[in-house]
């Protein structure tokens, strides 16, 4: 009994990727979540956009190329009165998919972040600072049809700067994906 439930899971695993295959197809993606920034407490969290284009290389493999532009996130310093962080993340990313049904896939993503922050405060001081680190995201996508999808995900950005304590950034977002 056990090698006829295995060798159903096995067939399913392997004969779903072929109903959703997109293998050598480009995708865009568009983006729209909650950002929440650690490091900096007393700060606002911002909305992010995000924008993303990417490639499959196979129905569970694909590189995404993605720009995240973060709203601007304030405070009443006590000291320097109001005070605005201005963020960016440039990715690349290797994208897996885990087909479950020809219409839901579980996908996960790593990669690098650049990622770029601007300070503002209300004497004029300003300062930008940027730093490379680790990208780390999972997801869900509901495949509409073989060229639309609808997708949820979580992105861990890593670090945005060296300062003590430094921020960070992660974001939960719905997105659409088209491909081509």
């Amino acid at each position: 009994m056990k090698k006829i439930v295995i060798a159903a899971l096995l067939s399913a695993f392997i004969a779903t990727p072929a109903l959703a295959d997109n293998t050598g197809r480009f995708y865009f993606a568009g983006d729209f979540g909650s950002a929440t920034y650690s490091g900096l407490p007393g700060w606002s969290n911002p909305n992010v956009i995000r924008i993303a284009g990417g490639f499959h290389f196979s129905p569970v493999f694909a590189v995404e190329m993605g720009y995240s532009m973060f709203g601007d996130s304030n405070t009443i310093d006590p000291l320097y009165g109001p005070a605005t962080i201005s963020a960016s993340s440039f990715q690349v990313s290797a994208v897996g998919s885990l087909p479950l049904s020809p219409q839901f896939d579980l996908i996960g993503k790593l990669g690098i972040a650049d990622n770029y922050e601007e300070y503002a405060d209300a004497t004029g001081y300003t300062a930008s600072y940027s730093r490379s680190d680790l990208l780390i995201g999972f997801g869900a996508q509901f495949n509409v049809t073989q060229q639309v999808s609808v997708r949820a995900l979580y992105d861990n950005y890593g670090k945005f700067d060296n300062i003590f304590p430094p921020m960070k950034a992660k974001s939960l977002s719905l997105g659409v994906v088209y491909n081509f």
